[in-house]
């Protein structure tokens, strides 16, 4: 699912965002180590000002910067989100899933499921392990159904909607794309990470825009061989590092997904519910949906029209099962998980 911050983790007293925040948090959407004299530029003001207001945003919680991981890096090659359905405490239920280190997002919805989780594996029997060992003996779980990812169409980071990554359009239809892409050299060879490469990682995932000293500390080289260090992890597509957007600071005060039945051809018809601003994750699926899509609304009403108006209408989508986020117990940034000791269940 989409990379934000939970919506129970709502800022205190935070400051209202004006046109310059947000531009500030795109600079910053696009590199999370955007310097502060380009992110000036880019928004009208001197550096000094721009430099406080990035402080201001993150003091408050309403961004954080921080390297996301690519898991293809790390050998965990699938990507699975399971529906759950529960009886009895459902509180205590989550927090026992959220103690399954490969569950990294985890949410109650209103819905045909209770809890709604997705796993990162490394093969289809670290999955039938995860699911048969630690997930389906939780006491409280009564159904479990799995839908393995087989195509991403559709992910950003990013807000408002529209503004993100999109992955664009071929000719009558989308574009496909792996949901745990590989981390590739300009050579095409997989990327092959060694001790220093992690903790590199492991300092930018705390905070994406520590300064090259720090990390070159922490990991025992010079400053020069840090940079390219940092540069081939970007380049290659092991991290992202980029501000991740508190929802309730920009206005996208609840969220849902989407599980879509649809006819006929596929990639059009992702193609076209990619194009709808408020959809900010796209993927296909192998099990109950044919497609799985998540959204950002403001309230009940827009939920509805957005799904009646702009979704339903679309030639093949034949139905929609809407599953209101109801809370947020676990959202992991870093991954493999063990990589920091930031634990973020049920924030």
């Amino acid at each position: 699912m989409t990379d934000v911050l939970p919506d129970s983790r709502e800022p205190r007293d935070a400051p209202v965002l004006d046109e310059i925040d947000r531009r500030i948090i795109a600079e910053l959407q696009q590199d999370g180590r955007r310097t502060y004299g380009r992110i000036a530029e880019a928004v009208g003001l001197t550096e000094a000002p721009a430099r406080q207001r990035v402080a201001r945003l993150t003091r408050f919680g309403l961004i954080e910067i921080v390297a996301i991981t690519n898991p293809g890096a790390f050998g965990f090659r699938l990507r699975v989100a399971v529906g759950l359905r529960c009886e009895g405490d459902l509180d205590a239920i989550a927090a026992a899933i959220a103690q399954v280190d490969e569950v990294d997002w985890l949410v109650a919805t209103a819905g045909r499921h209770d809890l709604m989780a997705e796993l990162r594996c490394v093969d289809e029997q670290h999955l039938y392990a995860l699911l048969t060992d630690r997930i389906r003996v939780i006491p409280g779980v009564r159904e479990v159904e799995t839908l393995l990812y087989l195509n991403l169409f559709k992910a950003s980071y990013s807000w408002p909607p529209g503004s993100g990554r999109r992955v664009p359009d071929e000719p009558g239809g989308a574009r496909r794309c792996s949901p745990v892409p590989p981390a590739l050299t300009g050579g095409g060879e997989e990327v092959t990470l060694d001790e220093i490469d992690r903790r590199i990682i492991a300092e930018l995932q705390q905070d994406g825009r520590r300064t090259y000293g720090r990390i070159a500390e922490a990991a025992g080289l010079s400053l020069a061989p840090t940079r390219q260090r940092v540069a081939r992890l970007i380049d290659t597509g092991v991290i992202k590092i980029a501000a991740i957007v508190n929802p309730k600071a920009a206005g996208l005060l609840r969220r849902a997904a989407l599980g879509l039945h649809c006819e006929g051809d596929l990639d059009a018809i992702a193609a076209a519910i990619a194009r709808v601003d408020e959809v900010d994750w796209l993927v296909a699926t192998a099990g109950g949906f044919d497609l799985m899509a998540e959204v950002g609304h403001l309230d009940g009403e827009r939920l509805h029209r957005l799904v009646t108006d702009r979704i339903r209408t679309i030639p093949g989508v034949r139905g929609v099962e809407t599953l209101v986020f109801l809370s947020i117990y676990k959202v992991r940034y870093p991954w493999p998980p063990a990589m920091t000791h930031r634990d973020q269940s049920r924030l």
